[in-house]
């Protein structure tokens, strides 16, 4: 069976009867037209996923935790009486009650309070270190309003004339 359905060989057999049949591929190989099977290791065992560390063994069990009049003899309540009792729970309480209600005002304030602001630079006075120039402010200043936007001024129009005159010159 060699790990192998018979199905799978009555297939094959089926296949060899049909190409015994064709006088063309008798002479040859049918290895292309039979099926191939792929061995597969069944033997591989699975192993899970998630590995559980086991803990190391101690004959000693843990200790017993503490019970409830354990607890309240250790701190005294035990012998306390009843109305006693209750007005401690209630003092804890309200104690419990007082810090919460402070989380909660301090979480609706939180909303009202401005953001810190960055401190305003001041403009910086001139420095007497940087000296103006009045009069040449003033000299720009009237050559501009000389002067038509976009025009020539007289020295650049005769620099010009000047430079036409040469070129005339040498076509000529």
């Amino acid at each position: 069976m060699k790990n192998i359905h018979p199905i799978y060989n009555i297939k094959t057999l089926m296949i060899k009867r049909e190409l015994a049949k064709d006088s063309e591929l008798r002479s040859q190989s049918w290895e292309r037209f039979l099926p191939q099977f792929k061995h597969k290791n069944v033997n591989k065992r699975k192993e899970p996923k998630k590995k559980t560390v086991k803990k190391e063994y101690t004959p000693f069990p843990p200790p017993q935790p503490e019970s409830q009049i354990d607890k309240e003899l250790a701190s005294g309540e035990y012998f306390l009486k009843a109305s006693q009792k209750k007005r401690q729970k209630m003092e804890a309480i309200k104690a419990k009650q007082a810090e919460a209600l402070t989380k909660r005002q301090e979480e609706r304030n939180k909303a009202f309070i401005p953001p810190k602001e960055k401190p305003v630079v001041k403009p910086k006075e001139a420095s007497t270190e940087t000296k103006i120039d009045v009069a040449a402010i003033k000299e720009k200043v009237k050559k501009a309003k000389n002067k038509k936007l976009g025009a020539l001024t007289a020295e650049e129009v005769k620099l010009k004339m000047e430079a036409g005159e040469k070129i005339k010159k040498k076509k000529k």
